[in-house]
């Protein structure tokens, strides 16, 4: 019949073709599904979103892996991790700078530090995406010698009250959280003592002769490069020893875990002012990612433990601890703060803001040669060689109208005396006394409290020095009833901040400089002679460098 035709004919076809017939339409049709599908579930992107985060060197390389296994979670975000020192990012953003969206530093020792300096909206705390614990890094000779493998090595006998000989060294606490964990370690080894602050104090004295500053990612201990100052042990993470050893042959070294409380570096996400709507809800979304499981073996991958404290992988040779771990929280403000306070006192560790008087009276000649200038400038030098590298400096010079209306004009910012001893040196070569000037003494003081105070740093002598031969002559400012109403209104007497006057020759009122210095807790030093200027000014660091009981500020 005709109508069986088709079928006869079909029927003769190969299997090969029938079999090919049928995957073509298994495939039209699948592609028919998943443009459809397409279609409905992810519609094109009604907005872009760049989502910048700042990781901490220590963690961004993790970060940034985590950031790239998460493309297509969030079809319309684009992420960008930048490997940057938290130091430098909670400056910038204490001076105003959108420095990223999200913010993941080592410790929330740095969002703290971020809001002390004036960013308010940072957030105090963040969520915890990994840990890793302060340790001791150890010598094995030094190990050996405390018993280890025998008994595990602990902190008591490196840098407890009754601490044999050995050498330890600090990271500098003012720029590092492993350094203020170790800290609160002496601290918490001293409960139970006699005279607890008395152990504590002599601790960090003996601490004081090897504290070093961070160069690059804090608490890094690079291989082959041996501990700094030649140190027997040095306080640092699990993580930085875990990534030591792994590189570092036969040199390897051994943790000494703490036997008391001691805090961790939580390494903490936060959101930051400048992300805004769906920036924001893109770094909610990415903090997500972080918590993920897939995460989690990420990030114990690079050597750190999970927020709860469960250890990444170790080798099996007792120089580190596979316990499981609790993190330590950071204590609250006041305490960090009262021992960094502490321990500035121990070592002349000092952020300074130095306001030197070109007025023209300072070109008056002084016996013995030069001018008052010439000594000043001389005494700010070699008070300058008093301080330690890591301590901060910074100059301005003032008079009347220096800069267009301001009494005052800034030649050498605040900043760490190592890295600009030579500009120092160039800039005070550059001070010329301004004719004809006069001395703008409560503008050019005030401004300088204002930003002394606005940058007031834990773990260091703050003070602002102002170095003048005479007593306020501008009649245009700020008078002397309100100066120093605003001078009280700023004082915090857990952030102690100084004036330091040092005055010299016939024209000085000491009863107005003392007023002054008066209510800031500071204090005036008068001479007429050159000598006097620069003994004066070495005996005033001397004395804000000391810790009771043995001399008192």
């Amino acid at each position: 019949m005709v109508g069986d035709v088709p079928a006869r004919l079909l029927a003769r076809r190969s299997p090969v073709v029938l079999l090919s017939a049928a995957l073509v339409l298994l495939l039209v049709g699948w592609a028919g599904y998943v443009w459809l599908r397409d279609e409905r579930v992810t519609p094109e992107c009604a907005e872009r979103v760049r989502l910048r985060v700042a990781a901490a060197p220590v963690v961004a390389p993790a970060v940034d892996r985590i950031a790239r296994a998460s493309v297509g979670r969030q079809p319309c975000v684009s992420i960008a991790v930048e490997s940057r020192e938290s130091d430098a990012v909670a400056a910038e953003l204490a001076g105003g700078a959108e420095v990223a969206d999200a913010w993941l530093p080592e410790s929330t020792f740095w969002l703290r530090r971020a809001r002390a300096a004036g960013a308010f909206e940072v957030p105090g705390q963040g969520t915890s995406v990994a840990s890793t614990p302060v340790v001791l890094a150890v010598t094995e000779p030094a190990a050996r010698r405390s018993g280890w493998p025998a008994k595990p090595l602990t902190w008591a006998p490196l840098i407890g009250p009754r601490a044999r000989a050995g050498t330890v060294g600090l990271p500098d606490p003012a720029a590092d959280p492993a350094g203020v964990a170790a800290l609160l370690g002496v601290r918490g080894l001293a409960v139970g003592e006699r005279d607890p602050r008395a152990v504590v104090a002599a601790t960090l004295r003996r601490l004081a002769g090897r504290t070093f500053s961070p160069t690059g990612t804090p608490a890094a201990l690079p291989p082959g490069a041996g501990l700094p100052g030649r140190s027997d042990a040095v306080a640092t993470t699990e993580q930085a020893v875990l990534g030591h050893n792994a590189l570092a042959g036969a040199d390897k070294l051994v943790a000494a875990y703490p036997e008391v409380a001691v805090p961790s570096l939580d390494l903490p996400y936060a959101v930051l002012p400048a992300a805004r709507d769906a920036v924001r809800d893109a770094a909610a979304g990415f903090l997500s990612d972080l918590l993920t499981s897939a995460s989690r073996e990420v990030l114990t991958g690079y050597g750190f433990r999970t927020a709860a404290g469960y250890p990444p992988a170790m080798p099996r040779d007792r120089r580190l601890d596979p316990a499981v771990r609790e993190p330590v929280a950071l204590p609250a403000e006041e305490t960090v703060t009262e021992m960094l306070t502490g321990w500035s006192g121990v070592q002349r560790s000092a952020r300074i803001l130095t306001v030197l008087d070109i007025s023209g009276s300072m070109a008056a000649r002084v016996p013995g040669g030069g001018t008052r200038l010439d000594v000043t400038l001389g005494a700010a030098r070699e008070g300058a060689g008093l301080l330690l590298d890591n301590s901060e400096l910074g100059i301005w010079v003032f008079s009347t109208k220096v800069d267009g209306e301001r009494d005052y004009r800034e030649i050498l910012p605040v900043r760490p005396l190592r890295a600009q001893r030579a500009a120092l040196a160039q800039r005070l070569a550059e001070v010329k006394v301004k004719p004809q000037g006069g001395t703008g003494l409560y503008d050019s003081t005030l401004a300088a409290y204002r930003e002394a105070r606005r940058h007031w740093t834990p773990g260091r002598i703050n003070l602002v020095l102002v170095m003048t031969d005479g007593r306020n002559e501008d009649a245009e400012g700020i008078d002397r009833k309100k100066f120093l109403a605003e001078l009280a209104a700023m004082q915090d007497p857990r952030k102690p901040l100084p004036i330091v006057f040092v005055g010299l020759g016939p024209d000085v009122d000491p009863d107005e400089l003392n007023a002054i210095a008066k209510v800031t807790g500071g204090q005036v030093y008068r001479t007429d002679q050159p000598k006097g200027m620069r003994q004066i000014f070495f005996t005033a660091l001397a004395k804000l460098s000391c810790l009771p009981p043995e001399c008192r500020r």
